[in-house]
């Protein structure tokens, strides 16, 4: 039983190098049967060493299912004539290409280069029918967020305006409140003396201003301006609205105390005074 295990043991190991050598050359074949490998839509390179005539790319027709580009050419010697080339290309189409069509001379010369075959894969399966992807809930698989995301960016730049204009608004200060400018009246220039009359207080140099801004209010309508100071008195002393403040005031005085008259009755000596300006009337 030991025999026959050596034997077949002895078998296998003579096989093996038969097998490795039919299968490496396969395996070189495949690898090197592509020059370069890429995917549709992503661009390839590979260098390819030439010595002869300079090669260019030729127009390359529009249905054309591959792009083809000289990068760049660089000299291997200063002294030889070989080039090495810097080839780009860009599969349309998934497939095997062969890009030594694509290379010329020069103007209707062809070039006769061997075979350069590329290969571009497809980025989608093979059982791909074409159709977009729906992604649910999100904008694109680069921006990764809900789509309820947007929608809230643009109501808050949108309402981002009426909070700034209420914020604003809210530390805007209150406008001032308008000054109300208080006019004086002649009864506001009369109370002080009618006052210190009421008092007792009103002495002969209070008595004589108190005269002169009665004696320049009535001027007009008693006609006073053609008489004297205690003429101008006497008529407006007569008169019956004129008349009542003057001679109220002389009768408080002469009772010599304080007088018990109350605010309604000094109100009402004072009301037909109410409506002119002070600036209005100049004493004489």
């Amino acid at each position: 039983m030991i025999l026959n295990l050596l034997r077949t043991l002895s078998l296998v190991i003579g096989f093996l190098p038969l097998y490795l050598a039919t299968q490496l050359p396969a395996q070189e074949t495949i690898s090197n049967e592509a020059l370069s490998n890429s995917s549709v839509g992503i661009e390839g390179h590979f260098h390819f060493k030439w010595q002869g005539e300079a090669l260019e790319v030729a127009p390359i027709p529009e249905d054309s299912p591959v792009l083809v580009r000289i990068a760049n050419v660089t000299m291997e010697t200063l002294d030889s004539n070989q080039a090495n080339y810097d080839i780009r290309w860009l599969a349309l189409l998934p497939g095997d290409h062969d890009l030594s069509i694509f290379f010329r001379y020069g103007e209707n010369r062809p070039a006769e280069l061997p075979p350069m075959i590329v290969h571009a894969d497809s980025l989608l399966g093979s059982d791909h029918e074409g159709n977009l992807a729906n992604l649910p809930g999100t904008l694109s698989p680069v921006i990764d967020f809900p789509a309820w995301v947007l929608w809230a960016v643009v109501g808050f730049w949108l309402v981002l305006p009426l909070i700034i204009l209420g914020v604003l608004r809210w530390m805007r200060p209150p406008p001032p409140e308008p000054v109300v400018e208080v006019v004086l009246t002649i009864a506001d220039k009369l109370r002080p003396f009618v006052d210190q009359a009421l008092a007792g207080e009103l002495d002969s140099e209070g008595k004589a201003a108190l005269e002169r801004l009665l004696l320049a209010f009535w001027r007009d309508d008693l006609n006073l301006g053609s008489f004297r100071h205690a003429e101008a008195l006497q008529a407006m002393r007569k008169h019956e609205v004129a008349g009542e403040l003057i001679v109220t005031i002389e009768r408080w005085l002469h009772s010599g105390k304080e007088t018990d008259a109350n605010t309604e009755q000094v109100e009402k000596l004072l009301q037909p005074y109410k409506s002119m300006a002070a600036e209005k009337v100049v004493p004489e």
